[in-house]
């Protein structure tokens, strides 16, 4: 069992990784047996190190200087939830969609579970997709205006 100070350095060296959009810091972060990013609300699910690192390029693309910063930690015995936000301007290429120019602010719920050797084994992170979308530009507010 990963002690709970293990998980912490894991994590805030995972985080600063993404920061500092370090591809082989972040990778030496998670599992070298199959490791898994969900992305729940995308549907999309990236398995092994090759494709979890070119899922962080688009955004590391779209986002160059995209910060991550922790706001609340909840340890379990071999597992860790994170709450973060984003926080930056969309000004290259991600995932198609063009720089906008805008600015990004997006609150994250991560779930870490962790191997026998203390690394990464899957992380699932949840999102308001439609808040990310929105701030771009892509979407339409459609939250129903109050009448009087």
């Amino acid at each position: 069992m990963i002690s709970k100070e293990a998980m912490h350095r894991v994590i805030l060296e995972h985080v600063q990784a993404e920061n500092d959009n370090a591809r082989e810091r972040v990778l030496a972060t998670y599992s070298r047996h199959s490791p898994v990013f969900d992305d729940v609300p995308s549907g999309a699910r990236y398995t092994g190190g090759d494709e979890i690192v070119n899922n962080y390029r688009h955004l590391w693309d779209g986002f160059p200087a995209l910060k991550r910063e922790i706001t609340r930690w909840t340890f379990g015995d071999d597992s860790v939830v994170i709450e973060l936000t984003l926080s930056g301007k969309h000004v290259g290429m991600n995932r198609g969609v063009p720089a906008s120019g805008r600015q990004l602010e997006l609150r994250v719920i991560a779930h870490f579970q962790f191997d026998d050797e203390g690394r990464i084994q899957q992380e699932t992170a949840y999102y308001d997709a439609l808040t990310f979308t929105r701030q771009l530009g892509i979407a339409r507010d459609t939250a129903p205006t109050a009448r009087h």
